[in-house]
This record gives structure tokens, sequence and C-alpha cells, in this order.
């Protein structure tokens, strides 16, 4: 009787975690809730396990939290060859949808940890159903090593905004791409030139005198492309103060921070119709692709910050370029 009822648990957590991913999408996938251990201890779990699991890790770094807030925030930038090799076959343009990140994050119940889901990404940045498979089969792997290799309470639990087409509408969104912001355009295609340019960009990234920092350097000149990721402290943690504002109480002062994996920013550089393009996301549009479970009346109240975001990025990637 007991090993029914075993079978029978088994059968029911598995389709309960088949159907939390299918037709709607969130942003993000909660892992684990209350997770054991101190924070850089999870977090080290959670890199460990990934780089087990095959994937490559980038950068893993300690972002900005909000005015006041005293707990910690961590992202982990991973990716594969064999991941990055599918998403780029679909077309250069799809390197917006690479890395991945996982986030440790605290709040008042504990540690967490929580990662970016490439279902929902690659249905808005690439096809609506094209990678389903490649996507689907990621996420549930990557969930389930950070469940097995992190003890805490699993709840594998999509967050942030919940959709059910990979479209991106309403105020500030659109076409995915119609939002690529041409930074600079070279008419030339030689090996030597998109290495020049890429090493001006990074120069000026990391010359910047407004704290931004290169996170991680995505070297995909095999497919063409070269992805820098930056971010700036103050600015994340403005973010994370805003998306969480609807669901903030005085018991749960900070829970914009499960939003931790929407960063660091691209800029990236590729071989585009025969010339290299520097390029980068429309601010308002990325926010909107991150952000939109924050509310119209978050967006509306923080209306110049994305496009504030994009200009000191511009600024800085192009200073070099002539």
């Amino acid at each position: 009787m007991r090993g029914k009822i075993f079978i029978f648990m088994v059968l029911t957590l598995f389709l309960l975690v088949s159907v939390s991913f299918a037709g709607e999408y969130g942003v993000y996938v909660k892992v684990i809730e209350r997770a054991k251990g101190s924070f850089d201890e999870v977090s080290s779990k959670v890199e460990t396990v990934l780089k087990s699991a095959g994937w490559e890790v980038l950068a893993a770094y300690n972002t900005g939290v909000p005015e006041g807030c005293k707990f910690r925030s961590r992202v982990i930038v991973f990716s594969s060859p064999a991941y990055a090799k599918a998403i780029m076959s679909t077309g250069v343009k799809a390197a917006f949808s690479l890395p991945l990140r996982a986030g440790i994050y605290e709040d008042e119940s504990g540690i967490n940890v929580a990662v970016v889901n490439p279902v929902s990404l690659n249905r808005t940045i690439i096809h609506e159903t094209k990678l389903n498979d490649l996507s689907l089969s990621s996420i549930n792997s990557i969930v389930d090593a950070i469940a097995k290799a992190v003890h805490g309470s699993v709840v594998k639990k999509q967050i942030g905004e919940v959709r059910s087409k990979g479209s991106v509408g309403g105020m500030g969104g659109g076409d995915f791409l119609d939002k690529i912001v041409e930074i600079y355009a070279a008419q030339d295609n030689a090996d030597a030139a998109f290495k020049s340019i890429s090493e001006k960009v990074k120069k000026g990234i990391l010359g910047n005198e407004k704290n931004w920092k290169l996170i991680y350097t995505y070297d995909l000149s095999a497919h063409n492309a070269m992805i820098f990721g930056l971010t700036e402290a103050k600015m994340e943690g403005r973010a994370f103060r805003i998306a969480g504002e609807k669901r903030a109480s005085d018991s749960y002062k900070f829970p914009g921070i499960d939003h931790n994996t929407a960063f660091p920013i691209e800029v990236i550089v590729y071989k585009d119709d025969n010339r290299i393009k520097v390029v980068t996301l429309d601010g308002m549009y990325r926010m909107k692709v991150y952000f939109e479970d924050a509310g119209k009346w978050a967006f509306m109240k923080n209306m110049g910050m994305p496009g504030q975001i994009e200009k000191e990025i511009i600024e800085m990637v192009k200073i070099n370029l002539k």
C-alpha cells in the first residue's frame, strides 16, 4: 500500500511540474525558498551545480539593492556552446536571449533561488514556438539540478510577468525586431574590423565615469557576435524597488529583488547584412520585458528612467567609435 501511495505522489509531482511549464510562462522561475546554509554557501552550490550540469559560468556578481535594503542579491551568468549554437542558429539577433542567469537573493523569509526563464524570453525574442523543446528541456534541467543540490523548500513557481504569448504589447511594447537600437554601423564585415570594433566598445564601457560595470564578455565570434553585459548598482536597486512597489508591505519590504536576473543589460556587436553593427535594446522595451508585472502606474511614475539608462549606455559605447 505504501508503495502505491509513493508512486502516486511521484506521478502527481511530475504532473504538477509539467503543467507549471505549459501554456503560460513567467519571466522567471523561483526554484527554492528558505534555502539552508549561508548566502555565500547557497551561491557557491548554485554555481557548482551549474558547472556540473555542463554550463559555463561567465560571471557571478553582487547586484545593487533598493535604498535602505540590508538583504543580499547575487546573479550568476551562464551559457554553453551547445545552447548558444542552437540559439544563434535562428539568426544573429537572437543573441539578445543569451546568456542565461540564476539569482540568489534574501528576503524576510530567508534565502531564495530563481532563474530567468528561457521559455518566456525565447518566445519574445526569437519565435513563438520554434524553440519550445529546447527552452523547456533547458529550464527543466536547470531547475531540477538546482532543486537537488540546494536544500530548502522546492517551489518551482513561475514569477514575474506571466505571459500566454511571447509578444509584449501596450505602452512601451511592440515587435522585438523594431526595438533593437543601432548605436553604430560600419560598412565592413571583415574579422579584423569586427575585433577592432569590439575592443573599442569594451574600452568605452570600461572607461565610463558613471559607475557602470562590465560584468561579462561573451565571445560568440564563431557565430558573428560578441555580447557585453553591463550594469550599474544604483540603477539595479531602483529597478528592484519599482518592481516590488505594489507587492511591498511592512513584513515584506523589498519583494522586487526577486527580479534580480533581469540584469546585466546587453550590448552586442554583430555582423548583419554585410555590416558590423553595435546594438542594444530599447530601454523602455527591455524594462517592459523584464518588469511588466510592476504595473502601468509604476511605469508612468518612472517614465524617464529607461531613456536615461539607454542614453548612458549609448554614450559610453560609442565614445571610441568614429
